[in-house]
């Protein structure tokens, strides 16, 4: 009987503790961000090759854009303000909407990036919950900086990886 009370105990606490999980584990996979890549292309005529290679921007500031009743208006958020060096981007995507919209300054020249995509929920457990996940659609550039845009992986979920190369 105690060898049976003993063994209860023992798996009753075997589940209680495979049931809790880490608090950390669910706000580290509650992020999701846009992952964006600068590159510049090059092309030798003599081989008619191309070679890409990762571009660093002098100088980079990029705003959210919001359009209230028509009128696009530059919001608080800004993600990158006059920042150094930069060859990679991480952009927040609105979850309350289809589309988000930037305006990036590379150097001094200013484009506005546009990114149309469609949100999901995606549940992670009972004690995480939901996070919002996009699935971008078509990526949209006013091209005076920026020469192309390609989307490398349409879906951004919480696994760190490049969804957009940005093309000088």
């Amino acid at each position: 009987m105690t060898k049976k009370i003993v063994s209860l105990f023992l798996l009753l606490l075997v589940f209680y503790l495979s049931s809790c999980t880490n608090d950390e584990e669910c706000r580290k996979n509650r992020y999701v961000n846009l992952e964006l890549g600068i590159y510049h292309v090059t092309y030798n005529a003599t081989t008619e090759t191309s070679t890409k290679t990762s571009l660093s921007i002098d100088s980079i500031t990029i705003n959210g854009v919001k359009e209230i009743n028509g009128i696009s208006i530059i919001i608080d958020s800004i993600f990158y303000n006059n920042e150094k060096g930069v060859s990679e981007l991480t952009l927040a995507l609105d979850k309350s909407t289809n589309q988000s919209v930037f305006l990036a300054q590379f150097n001094n020249v200013t484009d506005t990036l546009t990114i149309l995509y469609t949100p999901y929920d995606y549940y992670l457990s009972l004690e995480c919950g939901c996070i919002k996940t996009f699935s971008i659609d078509t990526v949209l550039t006013t091209n005076n900086f920026i020469d192309s845009i390609k989307i490398t992986n349409h879906n951004v979920t919480n696994v760190d990886a490049e969804h957009i190369q940005i093309y000088k």
